[in-house]
C-alpha cells in the first residue's frame, strides 16, 4: 500500500515544486563555438530576467509555452532559449536567471562553462561580414551566429561603411530547418535610430540555403533602405519575430502520415553595425547644402517678356536620385532691381526600395521694377556623388528677360526709395528751377480744373439730374469682360478675377469683402435658390484664384475659367 501511495504522490509532489531549471547543450566549448542554453519554468511566470552572458556573444533567442499533462494534472511549462557563442577562453560562469511567480522570485542555478583556446572551425566572430550560399549559382558557403539552431534570423547588408546620407541596403532573412513550417504571429517594428529609413515587407518563396555545411530553407521577409544621419559606428537594430512553429512529433496517424505539433517561438536577429564617415572636407564647395546622390539642376521662368511691375514665376528645380528630402535648394541670385517673394516649396518624390527619386522645386514670384533687357546669370548647385565619391557642381542655363515699360509703374510701391531719390537728383542737376516751376504750374492747373468740375456739377439743371438717375441701371449692369485683357499674365488675371468675384458678390448678395468665405457664400446662394452645381462651380473658381498664386496655370485654363465666370455671372445674376 505504501508503495502504491508513493507512486501516486510523487508526481503531485513534483508538480507542487515550482522551480526554474537551466539546461545547456554542452559545457565544454571551443573558442567561437555556438551552443544553446534553455531556462525551463514549470508555471506561468512573469518578468523573466536572463543572465548577462558575460564572456559570450548573444545571438538569437525565442520563447515557447507548453501544456504538460502529469497524471491528469495539467500545468504550463515556459521555456526561454538563447543561442550563445564563446567569446573568450577560460572557465566562465553564466550567472543565474530570475522569474517572478505569485509574488515570489525564482532563481536558476549558475552554469560553469569551460572554453578552450582552440578555435571552432565553423565559428565566426560577431559582426564579421557573412558570405551567403543559397540555391542561386556561383555562391559559396556561409557561417553565421545561431546557425546551429533549427531557426534563426540573419541581417544582411550591401556595405559595412558609408558616408552620411549615402543609402545602405539592409535585408532580413529567416532560416528554417527543412522539416519545419513557420507562421508569423507578430513582428515587432524595427526602429532605425540615427537613420532616415524606408522599409518594405517582402512576400517571397522559400529557397534552399547552406549554412555551416547544413541545409536550411530561407527567405528574405523584409528590406530597408537606410540613410545615415550621424557619423560613427551605428547599430542596425535587431528585429524580433513572434512565430508559430509547426514541427513533427515523431508519431504517425492512422494513415501513416507524420503528426505535427505547434510551438510558439520568439526569435531575435543578430546585431550588425555600420561605420558612417563624414563627407570629405577636401573639395567641398561653399554652396554645398548636404545633397548626396545623383542630381540634375534647372531654373525656368514662365515667360521671357513682361512689363515692369508685373510678376512672373521663377522655378528652381532639383531632380534625380538621392536624399531629396534632406537638403535645401539654393536661392536664386537676381538683379538688385528685382523684387522677390518667399518661395512655395513643392515635392514630387517616389519613395520605394530603389531609394528616393523625383524632384523638388521652389517657386518664386518675381517682379522687375524697371524696364530693360536683363540676363539672369546661371545658378549653381553642388552635390556629393556617391558613385565617384567626389563633389560635383552643375549650373543652370542663363535666362534672357525683356522688361517693357509698365503702364502703372508709378503706382508700384516696392521701388526702393534710394533709387527714386537718385533719379530726382539727376534731374535737378540738369534743370532744378524748371523742374520746380513746371510741377507748380501743373498743380495749380489741376486744382483749377477740379474746382471748375465741381462748380458745374453743382449748378446742373434738374432735368440733367433726372437723366443721370435714368442712366444708373445701365451703369450698374455687371460685366466681367474687362478682365479678359489680362489673360496673357496669370498673376494679374487671377488678381483681377478675384476682385471681380468680390465685386459681384457685393453687388448681388451684399457680401462685404470681410465676409467672403465658403460658408457665407453657400448660405447666400441657398437663400437665393441657386443650384448646388452652380454653387460648387463658383466656389471652385474662387479656389482657382487662390491656387494660381503658387501653381503653374496655362492660358488654356485661364480662358476656361474666364468663360465659366461669364456663364455663372449671367446665370446667377439674372
Amino acid at each position: 500500500m505504501k508503495i502504491i501511495l508513493t507512486f501516486i504522490l510523487l508526481p503531485i509532489l513534483a508538480l507542487s515544486q515550482v522551480k526554474l531549471d537551466v539546461k545547456m547543450e554542452k559545457t565544454n566549448l571551443k573558442l567561437g563555438e555556438v551552443t544553446q542554453v534553455s531556462y525551463v519554468f514549470n508555471a506561468e511566470g512573469r518578468n523573466f530576467i536572463p543572465p548577462s552572458f558575460a564572456g559570450f556573444n548573444k545571438g538569437g533567442s525565442y520563447v515557447s509555452s507548453n501544456e504538460i499533462d502529469n497524471y491528469g494534472e495539467v500545468y504550463v511549462q515556459q521555456i526561454y532559449t538563447f543561442v550563445i557563442q564563446a567569446a573568450k577562453a577560460g572557465k566562465i560562469t553564466i550567472s543565474p536567471a530570475n522569474i517572478r511567480y505569485e509574488g515570489k522570485i525564482y532563481t536558476s542555478k549558475p552554469v560553469v562553462v569551460s572554453v578552450s583556446k582552440e578555435k571552432a572551425s565553423d565559428a565566426i566572430q560577431r559582426n564579421q561580414n557573412p558570405v551567403v550560399t543559397t540555391s542561386k549559382p556561383n555562391t559559396t558557403s556561409k557561417s553565421v551566429v545561431g546557425a546551429n539552431n533549427l531557426l534563426f534570423v540573419d541581417v544582411e547588408m550591401n556595405k559595412t561603411s558609408a558616408y552620411v546620407n549615402e543609402p545602405v541596403e539592409v535585408y532580413y532573412r529567416i532560416y528554417l530547418a527543412p522539416n519545419l513550417e513557420a507562421e508569423l504571429n507578430k513582428k515587432i517594428a524595427t526602429k532605425f535610430n540615427n537613420f532616415w529609413s524606408q522599409t518594405e515587407d517582402i512576400q517571397g518563396g522559400w529557397e534552399r540555403s547552406v549554412v555551416n555545411n547544413r541545409v536550411f530553407k530561407s527567405k528574405i521577409f523584409k528590406k530597408a533602405i537606410l540613410y545615415p544621419q550621424k557619423t560613427g559606428k551605428l547599430e542596425i537594430t535587431p528585429i524580433t519575430l513572434d512565430l508559430n512553429i509547426q514541427y513533427p512529433t515523431g508519431n504517425f496517424d492512422f494513415f501513416g502520415e507524420p503528426e505535427y505539433s505547434v510551438a510558439r517561438r520568439e526569435i531575435v536577429s543578430n546585431t550588425k553595425y555600420i561605420q558612417v564617415n563624414p563627407l570629405p572636407e577636401k573639395g567641398k564647395p561653399e554652396n554645398f547644402t548636404g545633397a548626396v546622390g545623383k542630381f540634375e539642376f534647372d531654373v525656368t521662368v514662365q515667360n521671357n517678356e513682361l512689363k515692369s511691375g508685373e510678376s512672373l514665376q521663377l522655378d528652381v528645380i532639383v531632380s534625380g536620385t538621392g536624399n531629396l528630402k534632406l537638403f535645401e535648394i539654393p536661392k536664386p541670385n537676381l538683379p538688385a532691381n528685382f523684387e522677390i517673394f518667399e518661395p512655395k516649396h513643392q515635392e514630387f518624390i517616389n519613395e520605394n526600395m530603389n531609394g528616393i527619386s523625383g524632384k523638388i522645386m521652389d517657386s518664386y514670384t518675381v517682379i522687375p521694377q524697371e524696364k530693360g533687357n536683363f540676363k539672369l546669370k546661371p545658378q549653381q548647385f553642388s552635390f556629393f556623388d556617391v558613385q565617384s565619391k567626389t563633389y560635383k557642381t552643375i549650373s543652370s542655363d542663363a535666362i534672357d528677360l525683356t522688361v517693357l515699360q509698365g503702364e502703372n509703374q508709378a503706382n508700384v510701391t516696392s521701388v526702393p526709395k534710394e533709387k527714386s531719390s537718385v533719379t530726382v537728383k539727376k534731374d535737378e542737376a540738369k534743370s532744378g528751377f524748371e523742374f520746380t516751376f513746371t510741377h507748380f504750374i501743373g498743380t495749380v492747373a489741376l486744382a483749377g480744373m477740379m474746382l471748375l468740375f465741381f462748380t458745374l456739377k453743382r449748378h446742373k439743371k434738374p432735368i440733367e439730374e433726372e437723366d443721370v438717375i435714368t442712366e444708373k441701371p445701365v451703369k450698374k449692369e455687371f460685366s466681367v469682360t474687362d478682365i479678359q485683357d489680362f489673360i496673357s499674365n496669370k498673376e494679374l488675371f487671377y488678381q483681377k478675377m478675384e476682385l471681380k468675384i468680390a465685386e459681384f458678390l457685393q453687388y448681388k448678395f451684399s457680401l462685404e469683402k470681410a465676409e467672403l468665405n465658403k460658408e457665407n457664400i453657400i448660405q447666400k446662394f441657398q437663400e437665393k435658390g441657386i443650384s448646388d452645381a452652380d454653387t460648387n462651380a463658383f466656389i471652385a473658381l474662387l479656389q482657382n484664384c487662390e491656387k494660381a498664386r503658387y501653381m503653374p496655370t496655362s492660358e488654356g485654363n485661364m480662358q476656361v475659367d474666364f468663360e465659366k465666370l461669364q456663364q455663372l455671372v449671367r446665370v446667377i445674376g439674372t
